[in-house]
């Protein structure tokens, strides 16, 4: 365990938020406390596990590091389409089904690279085994991007990489194993910059591994979300090692000379329930059992919540000032 100053000012002063030990995975009783820079506010675990222990604290089935076969992406593609059409209302009557279809609701948000991309290479860290991405499934997959575009990636995972490996995609496990010839068009962070540890280490290599016209696209989740604001201890630690709000990607993105184009938040049913089932304060505040029509009933409340940017998650597409 180390203790640290904050990654974005340099500040060492600070005051607790939470404590609490590993309530998502499990894999330990110890206890981690989040804190706020009294400088910046940014929030952070501190102490951590070091770079060269954090990986006893990931579950060896570490859903994003292992391989999706063909059929169960087909699967997953199945029932969200199925959950987010008027079809939906015929499992009222099917119980068995009605409440496993609520976690594939969701909000309908073009998947940013897909939106921006005009050619070229794609580099993704933190991308696991490549063969699907948080919210944007299996379209969003490195493999997906595969058949337009050149695609690296960048995964510490040991076995992740070797899948990687297996279909083709060039991978590293550190960001100085990249050659330093190859620059990038598209660099996203799905989900991963609140593990690493140092942000401003992975913006200073965006900064200078960047074409002068390229994007980076990074989804966080949102520590100034409801979920958030109803049970702070409602948090994935200790892999989560930054707990970011709004301001602190901004400053970042002021600091790294990057203008940020494109800034949503967006929430889904799947994560409440999920949340009440791993945080005392979460259950207390959410209650009631929760089939596919109050989930789809649920997303159109979630979507309103958004306009007012308290989403659950952040999207980011940011680019270089010239």
């Amino acid at each position: 365990m180390e203790y640290v100053s904050c990654d974005f000012c340099g500040g060492t002063g600070y005051k607790q938020v939470v404590r609490q030990t590993d309530l998502l995975h499990g894999t330990t009783a110890e206890m981690f406390s989040v804190v706020q820079c009294l400088a910046c506010g940014l929030h952070f675990l501190n102490p951590r596990p070091t770079l060269h222990e954090i990986g006893k604290y990931y579950p060896p089935k570490y859903s994003f590091h292992l391989d999706k076969s063909l059929f169960k992406n087909k699967v997953y593609s199945f029932f969200y389409t199925l959950a987010n059409s008027p079809l939906h209302i015929l499992f009222n009557f099917f119980p068995p089904f009605n409440r496993k279809l609520v976690p594939y609701v969701q909000p309908r948000i073009m998947d940013p690279v897909r939106e921006f991309f005009q050619g070229g290479k794609i580099l993704d860290i933190g991308c696991g085994s490549g063969m699907t991405a948080h919210f944007w499934g299996p379209s969003g997959s490195l493999q997906a991007y595969s058949k337009f575009a050149d695609v690296y990636a960048v995964e510490m995972a040991d076995a992740a990489r070797s899948v990687l490996t297996l279909k083709g995609i060039p991978s590293f496990k550190y960001l100085t194993d990249i050659p330093t010839d190859i620059e990038f068009d598209i660099i996203r962070m799905n989900w991963s910059l609140e593990h690493v540890h140092s942000p401003s280490e992975y913006f200073n290599f965006i900064k200078t591994r960047l074409k002068q016209e390229g994007l980076v696209i990074i989804t966080v989740p949102n520590y100034g979300g409801l979920i958030y604001l109803l049970a702070p201890d409602c948090v994935e630690i200790p892999l989560h090692l930054f707990h970011f709000k709004k301001q602190d990607i901004y400053n970042y993105a002021a600091k790294y000379n990057f203008n940020i184009i494109k800034f949503q938040t967006f929430s889904y049913p799947g994560m409440y329930v999920f949340s009440a089932g791993i945080s005392p304060k979460m259950a207390k505040a959410f209650t009631f059992p929760m089939g596919i029509s109050e989930a789809n009933y649920s997303q159109k409340l979630f979507s309103r919540l958004d306009t007012f940017e308290m989403g659950n998650d952040m999207l980011f597409v940011l680019r270089k000032i010239p």
